[in-house]
C-alpha cells in the first residue's frame, strides 16, 4: 500500500523581485534576497512555525495571540458585541 509523501515546501527563487519566496496554506512569503543567509534563515524560521502549528498560517486577519481555529461563531459575535459597545 503506498504511503502519503509529505513534502517541505520549496524555497524558490522569485525571478521578477530577486526574492526567496516559499508558499505555506497557499501564501507566498518573500524571504529577502535570494541565496543570502537572512532569507535562508528566514525559511527555516517560517517553515519551523509552519509545521509546529500543523502545517497553519499563524495570524490571517487575525490579532497575535488569538487562534482562529479554537473559536465558534457565537464567540466571534460576542467580541464583536464587546468591540462595537466600546467604540
Amino acid at each position: 500500500m503506498p504511503t502519503a509523501r509529505v513534502r517541505t515546501p520549496a524555497y524558490r527563487h522569485h525571478r521578477p523581485s530577486g526574492q526567496a519566496v516559499v508558499t505555506l496554506s497557499g501564501r507566498d512569503f518573500y524571504l529577502g534576497r535570494h541565496g543570502s543567509p537572512e532569507s535562508r534563515g528566514e525559511y527555516d524560521r517560517l517553515v519551523a512555525e509552519w509545521l509546529s502549528r500543523g502545517r497553519r498560517v499563524p495570524g490571517l486577519g487575525v490579532p497575535s495571540g488569538d487562534d482562529p481555529a479554537g473559536r465558534s461563531v457565537a464567540e466571534v459575535i460576542l467580541a464583536y458585541i464587546h468591540f462595537a459597545d466600546g467604540y
